[in-house]
């Protein structure tokens, strides 16, 4: 029974607080590839400790990625997924922004996105295999070093490390009080780099065709392709163009973040950018369209659903009511969704404010998230 774990959990709660502490004290910036690696290096141990086998992924700009496994055996495979990047500098622990506590709420750089997440998961694992001798299937923890910049470096490894998987929890934030995720956005950053003709603003403006008109015509119908209603968001967030007020400007450019809730609307949307950008220029202009979806959207497919069921009777056994709720941020969780495997994210602790002088995480979900994914990895492979 999941409500077995509990006793251990609130055994260990000085333990794991002290754990977190630990986390969030080691600053890991996604751009210091050496601090990040301390947050591997005190991961990889504890995960040895637990009998786990470990390996490094290395990389040159980043650091290096985490892959964690409990001995093979033939039973099937659960794969536990957070990351060891904040988008922090280093030096903020000592500046604006110091780990402390007030009453039951951490506050610190990355306490809750994701030090939180990845303290759950130990923590978890730890639990279960404390508790028995041996476990029925796999346990496989990967925990990546890119995560906030986007995943550049991990994402092309989600088809190897999540092709077996038989479901997938990654452990980003519960963003509401007892509440996971199955649906994300999908996201894309495209760029469109606008030519025209330069001439005198003043003596000879006809000669001219302004690359910056050429971008405000082109932003005024993305901007129409804005669904609201259904979650389709198009942000055109960085432009630039031209050098002189008195030239017709020949180049310009313009950036934009997109936002689509599934599949079909991502398609929809693509079709739409490549139509835009290729047709009705302006005279003496023309248009280039790059970038991409980088992430596809988290979408439950039926085993998902199967998923989310067991899930939602661990935690009833907890005296937890389960909601679902979807986010406009994204995760590593859209593309291990996208290689097929049934996946679940928000596994880690409540909390707020990310990416904030301000970020802070609930003590008593950290407790009870570790108690949950302990719950429903004796289910799944205990």
């Amino acid at each position: 029974m999941s409500t077995g774990f509990k006793p251990i959990i609130d055994r260990q709660k000085d333990d794991i607080l002290a754990y977190l502490e630990q986390l969030v004290k080691i600053e890991s910036p996604s751009t210091d590839k050496n601090q990040v690696n301390l947050v591997i290096d005190t991961l990889e141990r504890d995960y040895q400790e637990l009998g786990l086998n470990t390996r490094r992924i290395h990389q040159d700009e980043f650091g290096s990625h985490l892959v964690a496994e409990t001995p093979r055996t033939d039973g099937p495979t659960v794969l536990l997924v957070g990351h060891a990047d904040t988008v922090f500098p280093m030096g903020t622990l000592s500046t604006d922004m110091p780990f402390h506590r007030k009453g039951d709420t951490l506050y610190g750089p990355g306490v809750m996105d994701m030090k939180g997440g990845l303290t759950t998961m130990l923590f978890g694992v730890k639990a279960l295999l404390e508790s028995q001798k041996s476990i029925r299937g796999n346990i496989r923890v990967v925990v990546n070093s890119d995560e906030e910049p986007g995943s550049p470096t991990s994402r092309p490894l989600w088809p190897e490390l999540a092709g077996d998987a038989d479901w997938a929890f990654v452990f980003e934030w519960e963003p509401e009080q007892g509440a996971l995720l199955a649906n994300r956005k999908g996201v894309g950053v495209f760029h469109l780099d606008f030519n025209g003709i330069s001439a005198h603003a003043g003596a000879e403006p006809e000669k001219g065709a302004s690359a910056i008109l050429a971008m405000v015509d082109k932003i005024q119908k993305l901007n129409a392709l804005n669904n609201f209603d259904i979650g389709t968001t198009l942000n055109v967030g960085v432009v630039s163009g031209g050098e002189l007020p008195y030239v017709i400007a020949d180049k310009a450019k313009a950036s934009i973040d997109i936002r689509v809730c599934n599949n079909s609307e991502q398609q929809r949307i693509q079709r739409s950018l490549e139509e835009i950008c290729s047709n009705d220029n302006l005279p003496g202009t023309n248009c280039t369209l790059t970038g991409e979806f980088h992430r596809p959207p988290l979408e439950p497919i039926e085993a998902t659903k199967e998923l989310m069921a067991q899930v939602e009777e661990v935690g009833h056994s907890l005296g937890q009511d389960i909601s679902w709720i979807s986010a406009g941020a994204v995760s590593d969780a859209n593309n291990i969704s996208a290689a097929g495997v049934p996946t679940i994210d928000g596994m880690g602790p409540y909390g707020g404010r990310a990416h904030s002088p301000d970020e802070f995480m609930s003590i008593p979900s950290l407790f009870y998230k570790t108690t949950l994914i302990a719950g429903i990895l004796k289910r799944l492979v205990g």
